[in-house]
């Protein structure tokens, strides 16, 4: 490798070592933050898990990154086990993986083309890395590739538990008297709902609850406290609340944004992206498609999917359907007789999507989501209103947040955790109308762009995000050091 050069002009190269937790909304977050610091002379280490390698880095366009390099270790499991379908005992996995990571960094790390460590950026769920950067001296950057409230949620579940808030009952989800005043950040309160659903099993023993609490005390102990998140949206306070042990915490998203702007694709799929919807986006007005996307792991029953078809039948509006081979459970679903047929004329159909340039798209006017926070920012950065209809893990809160706290979306009337209750069409229907036909939805729009401003902004020379990247990458050329023996 030749002698690389960071924008200032100056011959250290610093070197970040990259390690998401291995599901696609972490690669994707994880990877977008890379490419930020690979822009500004980082040379990245990115390290994942061999399954997950290989289901997201299939395609070599992935690995033609200069200045970039990709490792992988073994997660322990089965070729044939579930992975995030079995969640508790996935993430128990992967707490061991520190010894595996520490002897893969080491053993690479006397190539003389290779600059020394300078940090580890590591996802604020894999507490593996805590010991990987003790041992090799070098700082513990935590990376929360979700909002700042949910972060606070999880980092201060040990809290919750203490007072008797977690674990909650279905029942109690939503009771008044279970409500959340006692976080810090100044956030607004929360409901028992809110909560990451791994942060309000049942039972307390359970092992993805357990799990979620071992990952909690680690988020303490750390150099640096990164948030893919803009502080405009959030707030300073929330940010701040996640410092770990007195060190900083800061908003540098949305992290994917700036990258867009600069006109680079960054890829990270587990599923080959079907660009033929945007020739077919091509032929239809603006703000009159419905793009639908409910992310790589979120499954509906095989009614829930018919309903959902028939509501956006009923709808008369142009749909973009991301429909994945596995979105319904047990066999591949089948969609109502006749559907396709009778939908040709205003609906397109793939199994997965270039979701950024879906959105980016001027024809695109709505959003139907399972509320991830990749897909909810993505949203606001580019414009496009929502409809919230939440699986598990942190969306709830997501789409709580866009329709009540931020005013960019809609959703339906208690839906909670695995798609339980059964979304009639009609619902789907009256849902769609109000997005994409009504003032209401005018209404969101024009919010969604407001804040689309407000982000843009954030992540250009001069804005909160752009400015806290810089002071960050200040401080770690201050800790640099010489290559640890």
């Amino acid at each position: 490798m030749a002698m690389m050069m960071n924008r200032n002009g100056d011959s250290h190269v610093l070197h970040a070592v990259v390690v998401p937790f291995p599901a696609q909304g972490h690669v994707n977050a994880l990877l977008n933050f890379a490419e930020l610091l690979s822009a500004r002379g980082f040379f990245i280490t990115f390290v994942n898990t061999e399954w997950s390698e290989k289901r997201i880095f299939g395609n070599s366009y992935l690995f033609q990154r200069p200045n970039f390099r990709f490792l992988s270790v073994p997660d322990g499991l089965p070729a044939e086990h579930g992975r995030t379908a079995e969640m508790g005992e996935y993430m128990g996995e992967l707490q061991k993986l520190g010894s595996e990571l520490e002897q893969l960094l080491r053993s690479a790390r006397d190539k003389s083309e290779i600059p020394p460590v300078t940090c580890i950026v590591s996802d604020a769920i894999m507490s593996c890395t805590h010991s990987v950067a003790a041992n090799m001296e070098v700082p513990r950057v935590i990376f929360w590739p979700v909002c700042a409230v949910l972060s606070i949620s999880q980092k201060y579940a040990p809290l919750l538990l203490s007072q008797g808030l977690i674990p909650v009952k279905v029942s109690e989800a939503k009771c008044p008297e279970r409500l959340i005043t006692t976080l810090p950040g100044n956030i607004p309160p929360l409901w028992p709902a809110d909560l990451l659903t791994f942060s309000r099993e049942q039972d307390a023993s359970d092992p993805i609850f357990q799990a979620s609490l071992y990952e909690a005390r680690f988020a303490d102990i750390g150099d640096y406290v990164l948030v893919n998140t803009f502080e405009e949206l959030e707030g300073k306070d929330a940010v701040a609340a996640l410092s770990a042990n007195g060190c900083p915490a800061m908003a540098i998203g949305p992290v994917f944004l700036d990258n867009v702007l600069q006109g680079k694709k960054v890829k990270s799929s587990m599923w080959e992206e079907d660009e033929s919807c945007l020739n077919w986006l091509e032929m239809h007005p603006p703000n009159s498609v419905l793009y639908v996307s409910f992310g790589s792991i979120a499954i509906k029953s095989q009614q829930q999917l018919e309903e959902l078809a028939l509501g956006l039948e009923r709808s008369e509006q142009p749909f973009l359907w991301v429909l994945r081979s596995d979105l319904a459970q047990g066999e591949s679903g089948v969609l109502p007789e006749g559907f396709k047929e009778r939908t040709k004329a205003r609906a397109f159909f793939v199994s997965w999507a270039p979701q950024l340039r879906v959105l980016s798209h001027p024809s695109v006017g709505g959003f139907l989501t399972h509320s991830g926070w990749n897909s909810t920012l993505e949203s606001i950065s580019t414009g496009v209103p929502m409809i919230g209809w939440p699986y598990y893990g942190d969306q709830f809160l997501n789409c709580r947040f866009a329709k009540d706290i931020w005013k960019v979306g809609l959703d339906f009337d208690d839906v909670d955790v695995d798609d339980l209750r059964l979304v009639r069409r009609e619902e789907v229907e009256t849902a769609v109308r109000r997005l994409m036909q009504s003032s209401e939805g005018m209404v969101l729009r024009m919010r969604a762009l407001q804040l689309k401003e407000v982000a843009t902004k954030a992540v250009m020379p001069g804005g909160s995000s752009f400015s806290n990247l810089d002071v960050f990458i200040h401080h770690m050329r201050e800790k640099a050091k010489p290559r640890v023996s």
